[in-house]
């Protein structure tokens, strides 16, 4: 029986593992560029695991790539042992990474709209 909510079956498919990966490749490309400016502006990282990494973009975004890789594999393994779980991990990370924009949107903004009025 599918969840009513998910709309399909209520399990990971490839098409699912194409679209969550895709989404999850923009917002980590959105957390290096973001984090990048923030940094060249004086900010600081705020996760302790990341300060070392994020001083260096290219060991930043090959971390992220790393992570991203092997984010599949999990996903789909969790999806044989628990039917839905590679959904929810999937939206679960999404849901964070959305949350870290949006706060490095917000450390941003105002830096922007001064430059922008001068």
């Amino acid at each position: 029986m599918s969840h009513p909510k998910m709309g399909l079956s209520g399990k990971l498919t490839l098409v699912h593992v194409i679209i969550f990966t895709s989404v999850l490749s923009i917002l980590f490309l959105l957390d290096i560029l973001t984090t990048q400016a923030i940094l060249r502006m004086g900010g600081v990282e705020l996760n302790p695991l990341m300060a070392g990494v994020v001083t260096t973009p290219l060991m930043h975004v090959t971390l992220k790539c790393g992570v991203l890789i092997m984010i599949i594999p999990v996903a789909l393994t969790a999806e044989d042992r628990v039917r839905g779980s590679g959904i929810v991990l999937y939206v679960t990370l999404i849901a964070m990474y959305v949350v870290v924009i949006i706060n490095n949107a917000t450390v941003l903004l105002p830096h922007i709209t001064r430059a922008i009025a001068g």
